[in-house]
């Protein structure tokens, strides 16, 4: 079923005040942003880079937006307590919807030049202290289109100059570093946002 933007765009606006009357100024901002551009270009495309910036957006766990409430005076404020739940379950339904077509999802992984990769190999070091291998990247620029670099390659093949930030591209190599210790190495870093992107959610428009 089509998207009605119109109404995504008005509670996504609305989410954003509740936000700031929560704190959560950063956050409200995003949500913001997106909004005025869904309504600037109110595409399948853009709607499906909304659904997938929501959806990492919401993911639960301790702190998280499903995890907080809206409060006055150091007490749940009721009212706005049920319109934030109910917009959070908006979003929920709509993030868990189907895409109202597998190319415009897979055009909105990549929207904006945007690119993942991933860490899947480093030095080894053998018992004479030598070190064998290198630091390898597999990084993913459209739908299908992936190739492995190093980490002095890295940068390049992501799109980071010095036009960029610098704080942005550290953060998201510090996760890369993370999912690679933890072993989540089917796992994708969105640059320059730091989101993490599970393989199959990745590939499953290819």
């Amino acid at each position: 079923m089509k998207t009605d933007t119109e109404v995504l765009t008005a509670d996504m606006m609305r989410f954003a005040s509740l936000l700031r009357h929560m704190n959560l100024s950063v956050v409200a901002l995003k949500y913001e942003s997106l909004a005025r551009a869904l309504q600037t270009e109110p595409s399948a495309e853009s709607v499906e880079e909304v659904r997938l910036w929501l959806r990492s957006s919401l993911k639960g766990g301790s702190g998280s937006l499903s995890d907080r409430y809206v409060q006055k005076d150091g007490a749940v404020d009721e009212v706005l307590n049920a319109e934030y739940e109910e917009l959070l379950q908006k979003f929920t339904d709509f993030v868990n919807a189907e895409p109202e077509s597998k190319a415009s999802a897979a055009a909105a992984m990549f929207a904006n030049g945007g690119t993942y990769f991933r860490l899947i190999e480093t030095p080894v070091r053998n018992r004479w202290i030598s070190i064998k291998g290198t630091f390898t990247y597999e990084v993913a620029t459209a739908p299908g289109v992936t190739r492995l670099v190093t980490l002095d390659q890295l940068g390049q093949a992501v799109g980071y100059g010095p036009q960029n930030s610098r704080k942005d591209w550290q953060e998201c190599r510090m996760v890369a570093d993370r999912l690679f210790r933890e072993g989540r190495r089917d796992h994708w870093v969105h640059y320059s946002s730091s989101y993490v992107v599970p393989d199959e959610a990745l590939r499953k428009d290819w």
